[in-house]
């Protein structure tokens, strides 16, 4: 997913246009989505290898900046695409995120925290 969509090329600036705040809170919000979701397969995936979530934790974060590099060195070679160090770092963002949904996930779902129990149990 993260590989097609920098592999689409930019339209041609049109240089009367000024980027608007939706503009680059779309870009990045959707870096974050990307990067946790990738974040969250690489947790699961080190998960079922049975590693503590501390060293998931780390393995995560480098492997999702480790593959950020590349994708950003990737779009220098799409028309219209560049590379932006700002990039690297909502990557990293999200990778963050992906981590704790994922987590928070995990600890929920440990629990039996599911609708039925939740109803069954008179919290709602």
């Amino acid at each position: 997913m993260i590989f097609i969509s920098s592999s689409i090329s930019a339209p041609p600036e049109d240089l009367s246009y000024h980027k608007k705040l939706i503009d680059y809170t779309y870009d990045k919000s959707m870096h974050i989505i990307l990067y946790g979701m990738l974040a969250w397969l690489i947790v699961n995936f080190l998960r079922e290898l049975k590693i503590k979530y501390r060293y998931i934790f780390y393995i995560t974060i480098v492997f999702s900046y480790l593959y950020g590099i590349t994708d950003e060195w990737h779009q220098s070679f799409v028309p219209g695409r560049g590379v932006s160090y700002w990039d690297l770092v909502f990557n990293v963002i999200g990778a963050i995120f992906g981590f704790i949904v994922y987590r928070l996930w995990h600890v929920v779902r440990k629990r039996g925290w599911h609708a039925k129990n939740v109803h069954n149990k008179g919290i709602l």
